[in-house]
């Protein structure tokens, strides 16, 4: 390489637009694309046929199939039902231009390379020549027929009798013989392919129509493919690093061994896509549809991510979940009923559609989280973080949490709350001034900084309350009940507070009491007493007053 101006292959590799990796598996002798590798070939000066020998003496034998990814509607089993068939093409080349060239294709789906021997023994049969194969990769095995055109008919009339039904297992659905001119596409195809690479890394191609292109083995880290239309294109062992390919849509598209470190795939549609064995590590997923995305061990993804592809593809029924961190996912559809999912954050987390049954989802975060359409039915919202939540008319929650997510999202002020049941909601920041809540259950609520300013609470359960820091200036607290109520910090100026307001083990440090009226509430000691009283607090008691009088 040195001797053509390359000083390494990473050099070799960027100033062909190949993926570095494609390029070390060239000089590994490990099976690459046939256009890729003629490419590679003619940049190095050197016979592509001959170096085809090395390259299928290097081909490892084995024969697998998998699940099928495309769904045909033709096709039935014997209960009636759908049978998935992905359709693969065997490509037949004739070593000498004047041979004749066939297309076989196969029903299957092939994820390693095949006995190459039993398989040229199989197609001997009916062809009677030798078979040398050239190109390797998922789903389609190109070879070489060294044949006349004589024996070719053998093989295509052999193929109409029935007599060719199956090769190595995968049944045979069709011969097709390959004219000239079909040679040339080919070769044309091969050159627009790099072309198109080119045209990707110095223009972009936002937005661009790129549906069934072969983008495989392509350096196009940092292009910018946003919106684009990728669907089924074939991007195996490109580098996408650092791209940008948020919103694309790559349903169905073949990223196998690609290269997605630090690729922007925010809002991807990678619904079916192929990413076994690709690098995903530091990739923005954030709403990204990985439903039925297909990975696999060797797929490099951050575990936050592996555990949103389980959840989407496996679902997470009575799956301990507390404390996961699923911000930003798309979890749409996933079934996640009788989940723990206790502290779990799902902040603006895709929940539009899913199953959240009985899920335990108190202390969680669903700030700004999507819940169109969800079912929250029997879930346990306690103390969630329900700001910012997108629900519908639609969207089965119980009538309680509901109206939190009303107070909190739309706000009460003047509202009627009388005899509500908000135990143990979380109310942070709202604004419930002049709302009438007497006799409302707020025990364990949060109602940290929350406005209450000249809220009626008369008799209301306060009891367990975080009111620290709110705004309880003016408010009516006569008779109510604020045992263990946390009011650090809180403002009680000019509040209303007779003596059957029970502030029993309640917190007022740090209280602002300026102007407000205490008389002998249950649980004030003498010591306390005399703070509220240096702070502003007005006790219409006739021994406090006594007292006070003396300091």
């Amino acid at each position: 390489m040195i001797r053509l101006g390359f000083d390494s292959k990473t050099n070799f590799a960027k100033s062909q637009l190949l993926s570095r990796s494609t390029v070390t598996k060239f000089f590994n002798r490990q099976p690459i694309q046939v256009d890729t590798f003629k490419k590679i070939c003619a940049e190095l000066q050197l016979n592509w046929r001959e170096a085809t020998e090395t390259l299928v003496d290097a081909i490892p034998k084995g024969l697998e199939k998998s699940d099928c990814r495309r769904l045909e509607s033709n096709k039935v089993t014997e209960g009636g039902q759908p049978m998935q068939v992905l359709k693969r093409q065997v490509t037949v080349l004739d070593k000498d231009s004047q041979k004749t060239r066939v297309v076989i294709t196969l029903e299957g789906d092939i994820n390693s390379p095949p006995n190459l021997e039993i398989l040229a023994l199989t197609i001997k049969t009916y062809s009677g020549h030798t078979i040398k194969i050239i190109d390797i990769r998922e789903g389609s095995i190109k070879i070489t027929v060294e044949g006349s055109p004589e024996d070719i008919e053998k093989l295509l009339l052999n193929f109409q009798v029935g007599e060719i039904k199956e090769l190595n297992g995968f049944p045979v659905e069709d011969i097709q013989v390959l004219s000239e001119s079909s040679k040339d596409e080919e070769n044309n195809d091969k050159i627009d392919k790099w072309r198109l690479v080119r045209e990707i890394v110095n223009q972009g191609a936002r937005n661009r129509n790129l549906r069934d292109a072969d983008l495989s083995d392509a350096d196009l880290s940092d292009a910018n493919l946003s919106d684009a239309d990728l669907r089924d294109a074939d991007l195996s062992d490109a580098d996408l690093s650092g791209a940008n390919l948020s919103g694309a849509n790559l349903s169905g598209a073949n990223l196998r061994s690609a290269n997605l470190i630090f690729t922007n795939l925010s809002g991807a549609n990678l619904s079916g896509a192929n990413l076994r064995s690709a690098n995903l590590n530091y990739a923005n997923l954030n709403y990204a549809n990985l439903s039925c995305a297909r990975i696999n061990e060797q797929t490099k993804i951050d575990n936050k991510w592996r555990l949103v592809w389980e959840i989407v593809n496996q679902g997470a029924r009575k799956r301990k979940l507390s404390y996961a961190d699923l911000g930003y996912a798309n979890l749409s559809d996933a079934n996640l009923s009788d989940a723990n999912l206790i502290g779990a954050n799902l902040s603006d987390a895709n929940l539009s559609d899913a199953n959240l049954i009985g899920a335990n989802l108190r202390s969680a975060n669903l700030s700004n989280a999507n819940l169109s359409n969800a079912n929250l039915s029997d879930a346990h919202l306690i103390y969630a973080n329900l700001n910012g939540v997108r629900i519908n008319e639609p969207t089965k929650i119980d009538s309680k949490w509901r109206l939190v997510w009303e107070i909190v999202n739309q706000g009460a002020r003047n509202h009627n709350l009388i005899d509500a049941n908000l135990r143990s909601a979380n109310l942070s920041n709202a604004n419930l001034s002049d709302a009438d809540l007497i006799f409302a259950n707020l025990s364990g609520a949060n109602l940290s900084s929350a406005n209450l300013s000249f809220a009626n609470l008369s008799s209301a359960n306060l009891s367990g309350a975080n009111l620290s820091s709110a705004n309880l200036s003016f408010a009516n607290l006569k008779s109510a009940n604020l045992n263990y109520a946390n009011l650090n910090d809180a403002n009680l100026n000019c509040a209303r507070i007779n003596e059957q307001t029970n502030l029993n083990d309640a917190n007022v440090n740090d209280a602002n009491v300026n102007g407000a009226r205490f008389k002998e509430n249950l649980g004030l000691t003498e010591e306390m007493k005399l703070d509220l009283k240096r702070q502003g607090a007005i006790f219409e008691d006739s021994r406090i007053y006594e007292l006070t009088q003396k300091l």
